[in-house]
């Protein structure tokens, strides 16, 4: 009988074990993050200060990040309310974007992917973008077309805004950037 406990215990450590580990690098890790509004930023990923979560998830070949003098990416799971990305729903992307040499903005699944969209456009360059007289952005992200600047979204379900800033000095002090200087994420419409 104590052979039967014994092989219990180490099976459920074991199993107990592998699923804490697999949940612990399933993810991006909340140590290291930067929260700027409804972005985030882990901006030591691509140093060599890098914690061990982080470089396990990286490990996974999710993708490879900025280094930290390369730049800086933020993504945005959520609007600015809190609420979570609908493909569903209109969205105004507007503001600023940080001193930095270019940046690009993009629409992924929640693993980083990029999606088959209308017009085969999943994303914009700083070089593609009409600007404001005042030059900030107004950037729309729906489902069907918009006037103006249009960032194609999924039918339906989740989705990601990834903001990748390259050669920026937020890159290092990401920790004490303010949301008013990266774009709002802005819910105008939803069915």
């Amino acid at each position: 009988m104590r052979v039967v406990h014994l092989a219990y215990v180490i099976a459920l450590g074991a199993g107990l074990g592998l699923a804490s580990a697999h949940l612990a690098v399933a993810g991006r890790p909340l140590l290291g993050m930067v929260e700027i509004g409804p972005w985030q930023a882990w901006p030591r990923s691509g140093g060599r200060d890098i914690d061990p979560y982080m470089r396990a998830y990286l490990a996974r070949g999710v993708h490879l990040p900025l280094g930290t003098g390369e730049g800086l990416e933020l993504i945005a799971e959520r609007d600015e309310a809190g609420r979570a990305l609908d493909g569903r729903c209109l969205y105004r992307l507007s503001g600023e974007i940080p001193t930095t040499r270019g940046w690009t903005l993009s629409v992924t699944d929640a693993d980083g992917r990029s999606f088959r969209l209308p017009l085969d456009r999943s994303g914009f360059t700083d070089a593609e973008v009409v600007r404001a007289e005042n030059g900030s952005l107004q950037i729309a992200a729906a489902a069907w077309p918009q006037a103006g600047d249009w960032l194609p979204l999924p039918t339906s379900g989740r989705f990601q805004f990834r903001l990748r800033l390259y050669d920026t000095p937020i890159a290092t002090q990401a920790g004490e950037t303010r949301a008013e200087s990266l774009p709002r994420i802005q819910r105008i419409a939803c069915p």
